[in-house]
């Protein structure tokens, strides 16, 4: 008898060093299977903060570009009399996208919005995802061609975000804000896809765009809103685009 305990102190340290040796082989299969599942939920829950985080840095980037452009064409309006640049319809060169290139180190990704689908496409053309309000550019009766003119410059929009829809074409670098309200298209039921033709609405997550005033400053404008706006001009209440 006194023999037998010196032989279970044995098979004690042999079930110790096999239970030691499995913990130094690392995990098991289930709980390897637990820690994927646990990183694939905390993947899940972090990849759609991930992806808002970097669209509302696209639209902080899209924003400080509008502000650019807006200061730049300040500095031409002061050397120019007041006068706002022109658009593509004074002569290809004659264009905001040529005239403003020397207030913006004639850097042409200024001109570029990150969610512009079809950006490194308008590098190429020259062109522009972002358009010119046609009333402070083309003569007309409701247009202003002068930022000294303005009364309200806070309140005019020069500067939109443009149409997925518009084509490369060098001179869709403005839009045709004079026209969308005419009896013509809303007795025909045209202002919505005149509209949808040369401004994009929605660019940026969160169905928002956005908007540079004359004094400079630019404004996040969700997409119902301004559709707010197209409806109160279609009923002649007011035109959003008019300048003021």
């Amino acid at each position: 008898m006194p023999s037998e305990a010196p032989r279970r102190l044995v098979r004690r340290g042999a079930v110790a060093e096999r239970r030691s040796a499995m913990r130094q082989r690392g995990f098991t299969l289930v709980e390897l299977l637990v820690v994927i599942a646990v990183i694939g939920l905390l993947i899940a829950l972090l990849l759609p903060a991930l992806q808002q985080s970097r669209a509302a840095a696209r639209s902080t980037a899209c924003k400080s570009s509008m502000r650019q452009i807006g200061l730049a064409m300040q500095m031409y309006a002061n050397n120019h009399r007041g006068r706002f640049p022109l658009s593509a319809h004074a002569g290809a060169t004659a264009s905001w996208v040529y005239s403003l290139g020397p207030y913006l180190e004639n850097v042409d990704d200024i001109r570029i919005c990150p969610e512009d689908p079809q950006g490194r496409e308008r590098v190429a053309k020259k062109s522009t995802s972002y358009v010119l309000n046609d009333l402070i550019c083309l003569k007309g009766p409701d247009a202003i061609l002068s930022l000294w003119k303005l009364k309200a410059s806070s309140q005019t929009l020069t500067v939109f975000e443009g149409s997925d829809r518009r084509n490369l074409d060098f001179i869709n670098e403005h839009v045709h804000a004079s026209t969308w309200f005419s009896e013509y298209n809303i007795h025909r039921g045209l202002v919505w896809d005149l509209i949808d033709r040369d401004i994009q609405l929605d660019r940026h997550q969160q169905q928002h765009a956005n908007y540079l005033y004359a004094d400079g400053h630019v404004e996040t404008i969700p997409a119902e809103t301004v559709r707010g706006w197209i409806d109160e001009g279609i009923r002649g209440v007011r035109h959003f685009a008019k300048p003021r």
